[in-house]
């Protein structure tokens, strides 16, 4: 029989590439998904921030009978980046009225908006 040279033992250069391109893979995926997670938190932050300042709004606007009409304005600091737009009008029963509050907001040159709306009754 024949005598074989013994091959030094540890990884051919082939090996380490595909290592290496499964591991840059799998870096970049997990980069991906971390930073997708951080946007969706922030947005839901934002949308969050949104919905209360709206509901504050109509609170305030059914708590007394609200007179017709259409109000707008800016949500004082630290929420300077919010808007919002206040609309009653009658509704079909004379001691009611409807009121919606769309509220508004940009982050990065996109525009969001949340509405709600609610009635006040005499």
């Amino acid at each position: 029989m024949r005598n074989r040279p013994r091959r030094a033992a540890g990884f051919t250069l082939l090996e380490v590439l595909v290592a290496l391109a499964i591991l840059s893979a799998t870096l970049v995926l997990a980069y991906q998904l971390i930073s997708g997670a951080i946007s969706a938190e922030e947005r839901s932050e934002r949308w969050t921030a949104g919905v209360f300042l709206g509901e504050t709004l109509v609170r305030e606007a059914t708590s007394p009978f609200p007179e017709v009409g259409e109000a707008e304005g800016r949500f004082p600091p630290p929420n300077e980046d919010y808007r919002w737009k206040r609309t009653v009008r009658q509704a079909l029963h004379t001691d009611a009225r409807e009121v919606q509050v769309v509220v508004t907001w940009s982050k990065e040159g996109r525009e969001e908006a949340v509405a709600l709306s609610g009635v006040a009754v005499k």
